[in-house]
């Protein structure tokens, strides 16, 4: 085939591709804002504002052009971003095509040569089946219908490794190096995207190293130890290195020198542009063309990095979304070293059982000031007694991670780890769980989108081949029919693991150079991740997402299977019918993965994220307070307000990111229609490590005394000796857990906070207790205090039902449930209110909030899919409803209770989450309302579906015993408990149905 066509032919399919993946993810792609930081980041790119560390810019100044599209219509913000990227994500798989048919090409025609059309039809169809085969790839498919920053990520590893593999075809023309300072610009850009594209420099690297010189395998070695200086260069160097020294400039000259601010960053801005311009000129007047290409290069890398600056430019307007607020040479330089997230060690460590030994000093905190940048405060690293070891993967002494370690090297509990227990962790847990099964999600087959903790139940591979699966999950037969036909089950039957295999196999033999390029770029974006981010033993939520750069490099081997399969056939068969029965067998691999992932990866039609976000909003009473905690009930949450201008007089304070200066600040600023929130604390008080932990110190004299919070809180703030402890008399603290706070009885009562027939149990003075297990409050803590004694009698206060318990501080004796928000009232927890929730029940506003304020993101809807993080929400609300409706039954109005219960049903159907083990409660509502009913219906189906349970998990007991007992316990008690409601509410043919279910499965 003539070489041009080829090209013409390719163009159009590369095209082709980027029309089909973008027509896919734009038909499944969510119709708002997800969950997680997509809220975040779709609100931050409308408004240009400030996400988390280390950013994002560029990302976000795409995105605002993108909200362009909406045309001024709110509604329509979540979903010009998402659309950027399907495009974005479309683009990746339009570059995957180009990408295989370049690498099918070179095994094909190795010497150059002009090729037949046979040849021609397996290069393109490589390319199809590559592009097809990425394009439902579950990983991916799963950030491409989303705005975050994942889909644009890939699109940049994308352009950069089709970039390199460009140059390798015109390396001998001039100016065939424009090319890589194209590259050096793309990795520049790319860094506030997402830093995972740095990740392709050590294949581009090798495919320099194979073009230019000669093979061996000294120079192989010194080719990967440049790749890896490279990549370091740019993440400590260029990253975080530069503004570092900036940053040091900035302070020798501004509190050394006493000159003004800005004096360091432009002095050394001139001194690096100097320093470039003057290389530039020197390399070329000398003739020192390779020296010059890297300079030029680095100077490029600089131009694309430069958008970071606009993240300070925004910081300076105050915007209302602004992390960290980095509004200054020096604290962009912490911004970028993501100080706030801590840091996980590397090459040596110490294991999660070495005892705590105190902290050391490794360097100081400033901030700045009127006339210089003040000291605030010190970086403190934590010691530990005991050796360091290498390689350490069990260091992590947080929360419940000690615990977990041991689940997963079976410990007992004071069995100390050995240096081989900390190996198999690594390949346990940080390969197996956190890599290879999420690998073998993408190409063998997928148990449901459940977190996996290990167990045989959740978030494990599988390939549906019955058989096989046995081998680790148990029988795979009797399965109940939520588990067996759960959307997000996909079984790939290993065809699309088996044609990858194939294509690697088949490259490696006949492409040794490039096949070990495509290797890695699939280890680099895959493993190397791993191995240098070291995953403690549980993560918020599923990590596959991050490593999409390997799966498609994997997918690359897919597209190159077909090559292989071409070459096994053509002996047999002639070469055009050869080229067409490779591509069709090979097409079963997408086609199968387009069949079985769509249901689970198609969020049209979907609002729940919006809607949830606005029940949260609409909890709350005017101009109110409302504590947050996680990313789930905060990012939503800013877009709503941002975006949508929903409950914009609503001021949400996120309890994770109250314990630092900067954003206790920021409170104090007013935002949107929300008023300031006021405190007591002056801004000098909690300044940079100020009051980071405050101990409490009970003080004998005020022994079975409640002190009132406004003194306490004055006493925090002295800073005389006499309010201070430790060694050195210098730590602030508080002196008893008992405290007390006046309240306005007349506030509450004006506010209709209050119930008529519950004005007579308001006290004046509300009386709690900090938890005795709490030996010290962090700053977050101490802030939470001050807004409530400062707020409490001119604001309502809440705090999300999804905060943590250890927040509530003993605040919970006084919560009173509204909706998905508890208030704070000054009626002491009695009848109404039980259950999973703390606190007593308003049944009038909740009964408002619930019935007509309330939106469910049309789930009731037939083919809008909910995913494991919806689907725990639901059981939520469901309880949610399940407590307003006792609390009306407890007052007598049982018809309006079961209203409640009905439009619970409704909308949040069975359809949509099926009623399980946490519905059994329900049943015993319902018939309290005297709905004998559908009380029965529900208990019945209910019933049914724990003994399909218990027999399924009886036949696992061999498998994971564990599993096996824990399933069984609970899911036994819940039938029981079914029994006794169906007989004390008289029900003798449901009670006799659910014993038979129950003695079923104690057989």
């Amino acid at each position: 085939m003539d070489i041009q066509k080829f090209k013409q032919l390719n163009w159009i399919g590369g095209w082709l591709i980027f029309l089909v993946s973008a027509t896919v993810y734009t038909l499944t792609m969510e119709s708002t804002a997800s969950l997680w930081d997509c809220g975040e980041f779709i609100a931050s790119s409308y408004k240009l504002q400030v996400v988390h560390p280390p950013g994002a810019s560029l990302f976000l100044m795409i995105g605002r052009m993108f909200t362009l599209l909406a045309a001024g219509n709110p509604l329509l913000i979540a979903l010009s971003v998402n659309f950027m990227s399907a495009l974005c994500s479309g683009a990746a798989m339009m570059f995957l095509f180009w990408i295989t048919t370049h690498m099918a090409r070179r095994l094909l025609v190795r010497d150059g040569s002009e090729f037949t059309s046979s040849q021609a039809i397996v290069i393109l169809g490589a390319g199809l089946i590559a592009g097809l085969a990425g394009t439902f790839c579950d990983s991916i498919w799963f950030s491409a219908v989303e705005g975050e920053v994942y889909s644009m990520a890939l699109f940049w590893s994308a352009v950069v490794f089709w970039a390199i593999l460009r140059w390798e075809e015109v390396a001998d023309e001039p100016h065939a190096d424009r090319w890589l300072l194209f590259i050096a610009f793309w990795i520049g850009c790319s860094i506030f995207v997402h830093w995972l594209n740095l990740l392709t420099i050590p294949a581009m690297t090798f495919v320099y190293y194979f073009r230019r010189h000669e093979v061996s395998t000294k120079g192989m070695a010194i080719a990967f130890g440049v790749s890896i200086v490279l990549l370091g260069l740019i993440l400590s160097g260029v990253i975080t290195g530069i503004i570092s020294i900036m940053a040091s400039f900035e302070l020798g000259m501004v509190n050394g020198m006493g000159l003004p601010f800005n004096s360091g960053l432009i002095f050394f801005m001139l001194l690096l542009i100097g320093a470039i311009v003057g290389s530039l000129w020197y390399t070329q007047k000398n003739n020192y063309p390779i020296v010059n290409k890297i300079i030029l290069g680095f100077t490029f890398v600089l131009i694309g990095y430069s958008t970071i600056f606009t993240s300070v430019i925004r910081s300076n307007a105050n915007t209302n979304i602004d992390m960290n607020s980095p509004e200054d040479i020096v604290s962009l330089s912490t911004y970028l070293k993501r100080e706030q997230y801590g840091s996980r060690p590397f090459l040596v460590g110490h294991k999660f059982t070495d005892k705590f030994n105190g902290t050391e000093i490794v360097g100081k905190k400033y901030a700045k000031g009127k006339d210089q940048y003040d000291e605030v405060g010190e970086r403190l690293e934590y010691t530990y007694k005991g050796r360091k070891m290498f390689f350490p993967r069990i260091y992590s002494q947080d929360a419940n991670h000690p615990q977990l370690y041991r689940s997963w090297l079976g410990l007992k509990k004071n069995q100390k780890p050995s240096y081989f227990d900390n190996i198999r962790f690594f390949f346990k847990y940080q390969i197996r769980h956190m890599y290879v099964r999420y690998f073998l999600w993408n190409f063998a087959g997928r148990q449901n989108d459940e977190q996996g903790t290990g167990d045989i139940k959740d978030g494990n591979w599988i390939s549906g081949i019955p058989f096989v699966d046995a081998l680790h999950l148990g029988k795979q037969s009797g399965m109940p029919n939520e588990m067996s036909n759960h959307p997000a089950r996909n079984k790939f039957f290993f065809i699309p693991l088996a044609l990858g295999l194939l294509g690697l196999v088949f490259q490696f033999t006949n492409d040794k150079r490039r096949a070990f390029v495509i290797f890695l770029f699939f280890f680099f974006t895959g493993l190397a991740i791993i191995i240098q981010g070291n995953s403690p033993p549980v993560e918020p939520r599923e990590r596959d997402y991050i490593f999409a750069g390997s799966f498609y490099a994997f997918v690359i081997w897919i597209g190159l299977g077909v090559v292989a399969l071409y070459e096994l056939l053509r002996p047999s068969i002639k070469n055009q019918m050869a080229a067409f029965a490779a591509i069709g067998i090979a097409a079963i691999a997408p086609l199968l993965m387009a069949w079985q992932g769509w249901d689970d990866h198609d969020r049209s039609g979907r609002f729940a994220a919006r809607d949830f976000a606005a029940n949260y909003l609409n909890s709350c009473a005017p101009n109110s307070i409302i504590f947050t905690q996680g990313d789930n009930d905060t990012y939503p949450l800013w877009y709503a307000q941002e975006v949508e201008g929903i409950r914009r007089d609503v001021r949400i304070v996120n309890l994770s990111l109250l314990g630092v200066d900067w954003y206790i600040n920021q409170m104090r600023r007013k935002v949107n229609d929300a008023a300031a929130v006021d405190m007591t604390l002056d801004p000098s008080k909690y300044r940079g490590s100020k009051r980071d932990v405050v101990p409490i110190v009970d003080d004998p004299q005020l022994a079975g005394k409640s002190v009132d919070l406004k003194e306490v809180m004055r006493f925090v703030a002295d800073e005389s000796p006499n309010s201070k402890v430790g060694a050195q008399q210098d730590l602030d603290f508080i002196p008893t857990h008992s405290l007390k706070l006046e309240t306005d009885k007349s506030f509450f009562r004006k506010a209709g906070a209050i119930t008529p027939e519950d004005v007579g149990l308001m006290e004046d003075v509300m009386k709690w207790q900090i938890p005795k297990g709490k030996s010290s409050l962090y700053k977050n803590d101490l802030m939470v205090l001050d807004i409530v004694l400062t707020n409490i009698n001119k604001r309502p206060i809440y705090f999300a039902v999804s905060v943590s318990p250890s927040s509530y501080l003993g605040l919970e004796k006084y919560f009173q449930l509204e909706g998905l928000a508890y208030r704070i009232v000054p009626i002491a927890k009695s009848g109404r209110g039980s259950g999973l929730y703390k606190g007593r029940v308003n049944p009038d506003i909740m009964y408002n909030n619930l019935m007509e304020r309330f939106r469910f993101g049309n789930l009731k809807e037939e083919g809008v899919h909910v995913d494991s993080d919806l689907r725990r929400m639901i059981y939520n609300f469901r309880g949610n409803f399940q407590e307003l409706a006792d609390a009306l039954i407890t007052r007598g109005e049982k018809d309006k209770a079961k209203e409640v219960l009905d439009h619970c049903l409704e909308n949040m159907p069975d359809s949509a989450v099926p009623y399980s083990i946490f519905m059994v409660s329900f049943v015993d509502t319902y018939f309290k309302t005297g709905d004998k009913k559908t009380a029965g219906e529900l208990a019945e189906l209910i019933g049914e579906r724990l003994s399909k349970n218990l027999l399924y998990y009886n036949s696992l007991a061999k498998r994971d015993q564990k599993a096996y007992e824990r399933e069984m316990n609970a899911n036994q008690g819940l039938l029981a408990g079914l029994v006794s409601i169906a007989k004390e509410y008289n029900m003798p043919d449901l009670e006799s149905k659910l014993n038979g279910y129950l003695s079923a499965t104690t057989k």
